[in-house]
Order: C-alpha cells, then sequence, then structure tokens
C-alpha cells in the first residue's frame, strides 16, 4: 500500500481539478444540516475552510441561526495539539497557525464541556472505516481519541476510499458526508 505523503499528494492534486465544487460543498453541508446528528446537536464543533477543502460556512451560519453553541479549532502549538473555542460571529476569527481562521482567545470561551456535541472533521478522502488521509499534524486525531464525541468526516464521494493506511495513533470518524449522503460507519 502506498504511504500517506504519496496519498495526500494524489488527492491534493486531485483537489485542483475538482469540478463544481460549490456545487458539491453545499450538498455536503446540506445532508449534515438535514440529518438528525445536526438537529439533536447542542453544540457544533466545526472548522472554518482553507480554499481548497469543503467549505463548511453554510453550516457556521445555520449554527449561528439554529443558536447551537459553535466552536471552532485554535492549534496551541505545532506539534499537532488543539482547543475549542466558541464563537458567535465570524468577527471573532483571525487568521492563525498555517493560516488557519481561527478564534480570537482574547474574546472567546474555550470549551470544556463536548456532551451533545457533533464534530465535522476535514481531509483529503477517508475509507470505509472511518480513517482520514489528513494534513499531517495529527490534530483531529489526538482530539478525537481524547474527547468521546460523534465525528462526521466531509469527504467528495470521488475522494472516498476503500482503504487508508492507518496507524495506532489514527483516530475514526463514527460518519460521512458525501454530496449524496451521510454514512455511518
Amino acid at each position: 500500500m502506498p504511504l500517506k505523503k504519496d496519498f495526500r499528494r494524489i488527492f491534493r492534486e486531485k483537489r485542483r481539478h475538482i469540478t463544481d465544487k460549490s456545487e458539491k460543498d453545499r450538498m455536503i453541508c446540506e445532508n449534515i444540516l438535514q440529518s438528525d446528528l445536526y438537529k439533536h446537536s447542542r453544540q457544533v464543533l466545526c472548522y472554518y475552510p482553507l480554499e481548497a477543502e469543503i467549505d463548511t460556512r453554510a453550516v457556521i451560519r445555520c449554527a449561528l441561526k439554529d443558536r447551537k453553541r459553535l466552536a471552532l479549532p485554535y492549534c496551541t502549538d505545532e506539534n499537532g495539539s488543539m482547543d475549542f473555542y466558541y464563537i458567535n460571529s465570524i468577527n471573532q476569527l483571525k487568521t492563525g497557525l498555517f493560516g488557519i481562521m481561527e478564534p480570537d482567545i482574547e474574546i472567546c470561551e474555550k470549551v470544556s464541556d463536548f456532551r451533545n456535541s457533533v464534530c465535522l472533521v476535514p481531509g483529503y478522502s477517508f475509507d470505509m472505516l472511518g480513517y482520514r488521509l489528513g494534513y499531517g499534524k495529527g490534530y483531529y486525531d489526538r482530539f478525537l481519541k481524547k474527547f468521546t464525541i460523534i465525528s462526521i468526516g466531509l469527504c467528495y464521494n470521488n475522494f472516498l476510499s476503500n482503504e487508508l493506511p492507518a496507524d495506532d495513533y489514527d483516530a475514526a470518524v463514527n460518519f460521512i458526508a458525501t454530496e449524496d449522503k451521510l454514512i455511518s460507519l
């Protein structure tokens, strides 16, 4: 089986050539927003998308409108540690580590209770066991291993893999949202 770095290179290139990205992103977000997982959650742990990532801004807007507690990750270091902080507006975000929009921790409250939460997880690809091909720093793997939480990987249909290389430190998601459906694992 190829190494993770080889898979990353393949999927990074594949992302450059995706067609109808905004429509596919909209459909993925719609599948999340229509799910019981979202509807019954008290809080949503989301990410603010980088340009090539699946755009979660529709989920962010709906969570704020639906008065759910919305939290985004803050990278505490370059070694894979992150915390989540509540935001009430995208105006509470600023550019952080790796150019990622993160909560301004000077004004945002750190999440300490993850009960009744759903966590949206980015990645290049996910396999049918829930393992992800991420960006290589292990931030979400460390977070998901630390907390018992419902997690949803966001993935385009044609980026799903039968099997990805997984190590002991990798954490699987519970569900995968594609533009066609929400897959329970």
